[in-house]
C-alpha cells in the first residue's frame, strides 16, 4: 500500500486526490497546506475584494471531503526541505513527514520587483486571502491608489476595486501597452480605452524607481521618467514566482519551475510536480514553460495523481488560457497572441462598440490562438475554441466565416470533428 503525500491544497493538489482515490481507494493520503484552512479558489479572489462573493462561496472543498477521502490535512505550515534519498518532508515547524509517493503541488507566491522601498511602504500585493483582507485594511480613509505593473492580477485588482472604491487610480506599466503578456497590441489598446472611461490613468513605458512612505502615511512614487506621485496606497502585481525555495538542495531539476515530463514526473524517483510551481512542455511550441493558470493545474494534478497511483497517464502539455471580466468588458486570449509572418491573422474590429477579436491560423489552417475584447456574448463559446486548437482541427472551410460579428464555433467544431471521424 503507497502513502501518498502531497504538497499544496489547490486547484492542481485536490484534482489529484480524486486521481488517487479513483485508483486507490485505501492508501493513506497527508496533505500539507502552508495557508490555513478553508482551501478556497485564488481566482475568485477579486469577487471578495469587491463584494460579490464570500468565503462559503470560494471554498473549493469542505472539511468532509478529505475525510471522506481518507486523506489528512495540516493546515498553516509550509514545506522546508525534501530528503528524496530517505523520502522524507521536512516541514517549516520541524516535522518530518515520509512518503512513497510525494506530489509537489506549492504553487506560487507574488513577485516582490526590485524596487526602493517597496516593502518599507507596505505595498499591497494580491495573491492570497491574507493579501486580499491588507488590501481591505489600506482601503479605509484611502482617496488614491497607485498600481504598479498592467498585467492580469493587478487589472483584475483595479477592476473589483473600483466597485468597491471611488478612488483617484493611476497604473504604470513599463511595456508600450496594458496586459503585455496576454493581449496583443490592438486588444491592449481596447482594454485601456475601457480603463480611461473609468477615470483610470494610465501610464506606459515608464516604471517605478523607488517608493517612499511620509510620517502620515501617504507614499511618494518615483517613476524612471523623472515624475513623482503622491499615493494614499500602492499596489503592487508584477507577475508570480513558482514556491520552490525549499527545493534548492533536494537534486531535482529546476528551471523556471520544477522540471517535469509529460507524466508529470520530475528527475528524481516517486516525486511529481503539477501546477503553478511545475514546469513542462507548452502544446503549441513544445518549449518548457510554466503556466500559472488554474486549467493547467488541473490538468497536470489529475495526469500527476493518476500515475502516482500506479496508471500511466500522459499530459499533451500547456495552452495558455484566460478568460475574465475587466472594467465592463469580457477579456480573453487563449493559445498564441502575438503575429508571425508565417501565420495569418483574421481580425474583428468595432470601434463602436470597442469589440475585438483576432484568430491566428497556422499553414495547415489550424488555430493556434485567439484574442477578444468585447461583450460577454463575444467569449462565451470559447472552450470550443480551445479544444479545437487541441485537437488541431483544419479550419480552411471556415476562414471565411472568422471576419464576421458573429462566429458560430460550435457549428465548426462539430462538422470537423465529424469530418475527422469520417475519415
Amino acid at each position: 500500500m503507497s502513502h501518498y503525500l502531497i504538497l499544496g491544497v489547490s486547484a492542481a493538489g485536490l484534482t489529484a486526490i480524486d486521481a488517487i482515490r479513483q485508483r486507490d481507494k485505501d492508501g493513506p493520503i497527508i496533505v500539507v497546506s502552508k495557508e490555513p484552512e478553508p482551501c478556497y479558489s485564488r481566482v475568485a479572489l477579486p469577487y471578495i475584494l469587491s463584494g460579490e462573493k464570500n468565503m462559503r462561496q470560494i471554498t473549493l472543498q469542505e472539511p468532509g471531503y478529505f475525510k471522506a477521502n481518507n486523506a489528512d490535512v495540516i493546515w498553516g505550515v509550509g514545506a522546508a526541505s525534501l530528503d528524496a534519498k530517505n523520502k522524507t518532508v521536512t516541514l517549516e515547524d520541524g516535522r518530518n513527514l515520509t512518503y512513497d509517493k510525494l506530489l509537489v503541488a506549492t504553487g506560487s507566491a507574488s513577485r516582490v520587483p526590485p524596487i526602493q522601498g517597496i516593502e518599507e511602504a507596505d505595498a499591497c500585493y494580491h495573491w492570497t486571502l491574507e493579501d486580499t483582507q491588507r488590501i481591505e485594511k489600506a482601503l479605509a480613509g484611502a482617496k488614491s491608489c497607485f498600481v504598479i505593473g498592467a498585467g492580469f492580477i493587478s487589472l483584475l485588482t483595479v477592476s473589483a476595486l473600483i466597485k468597491k472604491a471611488n478612488l483617484n487610480y493611476t497604473i504604470v506599466e513599463i511595456a508600450d501597452q496594458v496586459m503585455p503578456q496576454l493581449l496583443d497590441r490592438e486588444g491592449g489598446e481596447a482594454l485601456e480605452r475601457a480603463m480611461q472611461e473609468k477615470g483610470i490613468e494610465v501610464v506606459l513605458g515608464d516604471s517605478v524607481s523607488a517608493v517612499e512612505k511620509g510620517k502620515d502615511g501617504a507614499c511618494t512614487v518615483h517613476l524612471k521618467s523623472g515624475k513623482a506621485q503622491t499615493a494614499d496606497m500602492v499596489v503592487c502585481g508584477t507577475g508570480v514566482r513558482p514556491n520552490i525555495d525549499f527545493l534548492k538542495d533536494s537534486g531535482l531539476d529546476i528551471a523556471s519551475g520544477v522540471r517535469t515530463n509529460e507524466r508529470q514526473e520530475t528527475s528524481l524517483p516517486d516525486v511529481w510536480a503539477a501546477g503553478d510551481c511545475a514546469e513542462g512542455a507548452d502544446f503549441l511550441s513544445g518549449e518548457p514553460v510554466v503556466h500559472a493558470i488554474w486549467p493547467t493545474a488541473i490538468d497536470q494534478g489529475r495526469v500527476a495523481g493518476a500515475n502516482m497511483a500506479g496508471d500511466s497517464a500522459a499530459y499533451p502539455g500547456s495552452l495558455s488560457w484566460n478568460v475574465t471580466e475587466l472594467f465592463g468588458l469580457a477579456s480573453a486570449s487563449i493559445g498564441e497572441f502575438r503575429d508571425r509572418p508565417e501565420w495569418e491573422a483574421i481580425v474583428f474590429h468595432s470601434p463602436a462598440t470597442n469589440v475585438y477579436r483576432k484568430i491566428l491560423i497556422d499553414r495547415d489552417n489550424r488555430m493556434v490562438g485567439v484574442v477578444v475584447i468585447g461583450r460577454a456574448s463575444d467569449v462565451q463559446d470559447l472552450g470550443v475554441v480551445q479544444s479545437m486548437i487541441r485537437r488541431k482541427s483544419d479550419v480552411s472551410r471556415w476562414k471565411h466565416m472568422l471576419a464576421g460579428e458573429k462566429v458560430n464555433y460550435g457549428m465548426m467544431a462539430f462538422e470537423t470533428l465529424r469530418q475527422q471521424v469520417a475519415r
